[in-house]
């Protein structure tokens, strides 16, 4: 690893846009139950109301899949430039002003993502812990960790509430600089409290 290259945070697999869809899942499992209805409603042959159910189901992950993907891509790092990036947007470590919790959670597992935002409509994903329960490797720790304190993350503010006394009903899931740090030094296991409730 080295100053002068771009490093991917956390974990980058395939099913990573999976914990930002949420409730989406039953939409995208109610849609082509609703097809294969419709074409016994219009009697359509067995065998070809299964061909339609089963490419509505893969036309609608496909594109469930790549909204999120879309709306969270994984963040890279430049350590050298104090640059991050996600997707074709880019910010210097200074520009990030927000952190926002993605929670997945079961009744044994706990996926947890970092969302970092920016000022110019960055938004990149970075999972701390995996629905395996494995963590984020100690030196991309590291990595997160000085972009989170040379930031300037804070909690929103509502122009309808100037004090910030309902923040964390106002805008649920996100954290503040300390929050920050401290789920990357320690990513919540299932049993751990969470520094805001749950976001999913």
């Amino acid at each position: 690893m080295h100053d002068d290259e771009w490093v991917a945070l956390g974990f980058t697999p395939w099913w990573l846009p999976v914990i930002g869809m949420g409730p989406g899942w039953f939409l995208l499992f109610y849609a082509p139950l609703l097809v294969g209805q419709v074409a016994t409603i219009f009697d359509v042959p067995l065998g070809w109301a299964l061909v339609l159910t089963l490419a509505c189901a893969a036309g609608c992950l496909a594109l469930g899949l790549g909204f999120v993907r879309w709306r969270y891509p994984p963040a890279y790092v430049h350590p050298a430039t104090l640059t991050i990036r996600a997707g074709r947007k880019r910010a210097r470590y200074a520009e990030v002003t927000g952190a926002k919790i993605l929670v997945s959670t079961s009744k044994k597992r706990r996926s947890v993502t970092l969302v970092l935002l920016s000022e110019q409509k960055l938004r990149g994903a970075v999972v701390l812990r995996d629905a395996r329960q494995n963590v984020i490797d100690p030196a991309e720790a590291a990595l997160l960790q000085d972009l989170v304190r040379q930031s300037n993350i804070a909690l929103p503010v509502s122009p309808d509430d100037p004090k910030g006394r309902f923040t964390r009903y106002n805008f649920p899931g996100y954290l503040t600089k300390e929050d920050a740090l401290e789920i990357v030094a320690h990513p919540p296991a299932p049993a751990d409290p969470l520094p805001t409730g749950p976001t999913l």
